[in-house]
């Protein structure tokens, strides 16, 4: 007697690839931790850049940019320092 190997219909991993890509609760919540985190990072090497630049205009730039993402925070002053 032949072993039988159960056939799963092509809709099944149809199925599973759309309730993974759904823009469920907790999805919505991982790309936005993700995001976060991506802008955390951004933040730090910019910080990074201000402060150990060797030149004083890469200092400046980096600095500017940090202010203008900085500014996406609400509790952030309006005027750089």
């Amino acid at each position: 007697m032949p072993i039988r190997t159960r056939q799963r219909p092509a809709r099944t991993a149809t199925t599973a690839a759309v309730l993974l890509l759904a823009p469920t609760g907790r999805t919505a919540l991982t790309y936005a931790g993700t995001a976060l985190l991506l802008l955390l990072a951004l933040a730090v090497a910019l910080a990074l850049g201000a402060a150990y630049a060797s030149r004083p205009a890469h200092r400046t730039a980096a600095r500017h940019t940090l202010h203008l993402l900085l500014r996406l925070a609400p509790w952030y002053p309006d005027r750089p320092q």
